[in-house]
């Protein structure tokens, strides 16, 4: 059902995409551990590291972060990054990795 979007409410337009390599061009406020520069691979199942399915061995299902087609949006503001003559243009699963730049949340990147 997840991709047929069946019970869920898909945001559009939106930019696709949840497989890429990148570097990193900054970083938002607070975040420590990646710089300018850095190559790393955005991930559309994030890790908080601080929910009880983070926190466990048994699970990697992120409760801030999993899957989320209804989002289109970042989660410390519930707006977009992107737009087009001042419309929103909505995020995909946290990646939007189909365009030249992306914004992404801490957890949905790896180094």
């Amino acid at each position: 059902f997840f991709w047929e979007a069946k019970g869920q409410n898909p945001l559009f337009p939106r930019i696709l995409g949840h497989e890429a390599g990148g570097i990193v061009e900054s970083v938002g406020e607070g975040v420590t551990d990646l710089k300018a520069g850095d190559h790393v691979l955005p991930v559309f199942t994030g890790e908080c590291k601080e929910c009880r399915h983070c926190k466990s061995e048994e699970s990697n299902l992120c409760e801030l972060l999993r899957i989320n087609t209804d989002r289109g949006v970042m989660l410390s503001d519930g707006k977009s990054r992107f737009s087009i003559k001042g419309k929103p243009i909505f995020h995909f699963v946290g990646t939007s990795t189909f365009s030249e730049y992306t914004v992404v949340h801490r957890g949905c990147v790896v180094k």
